[in-house]
């Protein structure tokens, strides 16, 4: 009898994207430790660009036919009615952030579609403790399986820093346009370079961090928050908000906290930052670095993976009642 083969469903985006980077990383994990997986495309011979990812297994949706001796990995995005892909074949969600768990929902009291209770869907995997709470607040019945998401130490790591700010407008631009505008109009920029990580390559971010005195950080609400971890790693000061998901590493410990959407607290925390000694800023950046490498290694990433896509493969979807 053949091993289960893991499909796992990935949008057709090639702008920089961390939840896809992580897809492709399990499928990775999974074939180097035996197990069969592949990512899954719509188009015929879509890959991502701003990344390596030629040695991952990439199919296209035309060409596979999965068996209830497989295994379909969804992610939370195609809603309420993700369960009626692939009928007939055991499921899991990919939650990547649990904070759109509901898109596509309605509010009507009487609507119980979702996949999270699906007789085809054995459980669903998260990539941080906030979000795996939620989703086991949501669906006490449901298999909920917790994995790490590694910081790559070989792109992401500190180096000498330049008086720079860097931020990422992919999310909450508007707070981050605020921000700026308030240290701009103080003067408290006059000898600061400002930059916008947009449109960059996995690569070109790295070299930027590594370089960066201070990261500001807008994401929320965030499954993980990967953005900052990076730039953590990178031995940046990370100033602003942990969007939630973040809140395991993002403490006053190894970062600098804000409340979500306090842009004029952001903006004096920012302004003290940058009157402050650089070697204190950079000691801290030194701790933060050495804290994201411990906790958010290759290592327990390639662990976690295995072990939840290996349980979620061999457990049998929840009885139909």
């Amino acid at each position: 009898m053949s091993s289960p083969h893991a499909y796992f469903v990935c949008p057709d985006t090639d702008v920089p994207s961390g939840g896809i980077r992580v897809i492709y990383r399990h499928v990775e994990h999974l074939n180097a430790a035996g197990l069969s997986a592949s990512v899954v495309h719509r188009a015929p011979g879509f890959r991502p660009t701003w990344f390596p990812a030629g040695g991952v297994p990439v199919t296209h949706t035309e060409a596979i036919t999965p068996t209830p001796a497989d295994l379909l990995v969804i992610p939370e995005i195609y809603g309420p009615d993700l369960a009626r892909i692939g009928p007939g074949v055991p499921k899991a969600v990919f939650n990547q952030n649990a904070y759109n768990t509901f898109l596509g929902y309605t509010p009507e009291v009487g609507d119980r579609r979702t996949p999270y209770t699906h007789p085809e869907v054995a459980g669903a995997v998260v990539v941080s403790d906030d979000n795996a709470a939620y989703l086991r607040h949501g669906f006490p019945e449901l298999a909920v399986h917790r994995v790490v998401n590694a910081v790559d130490p070989d792109l992401f790591r500190p180096a000498p820093k330049r008086r720079r700010i860097a931020f990422m407008p992919r999310k909450n631009a508007e707070q981050a346009l605020q921000v700026i505008n308030l240290l701009k109009f103080r003067g408290a920029l006059d000898d600061v370079e400002v930059v916008a990580l947009d449109g960059m390559s996995e690569a070109e971010v790295a070299a930027a961090l590594r370089e960066t005195l201070v990261f500001l950080s807008f994401g929320h609400p965030e499954g993980f928050g990967l953005p900052a971890a990076e730039a953590m790693a990178c031995g940046c000061a990370v100033a602003g908000c942990h969007g939630y998901g973040g809140r395991e590493f993002f403490t006053a410990d190894h970062a600098f906290p804000v409340e979500i959407g306090d842009v004029v607290g952001l903006a004096r925390t920012v302004e003290d930052l940058l009157a402050r000694d650089p070697a204190e800023l950079e000691a801290t950046g030194a701790r933060a670095a050495a804290f994201i490498a411990e906790r958010y290694s290759p290592a327990r990433e390639r662990q976690s993976v295995v072990a939840a896509w290996r349980a979620l493969a061999g457990a049998p979807a929840v009885a139909a009642a």
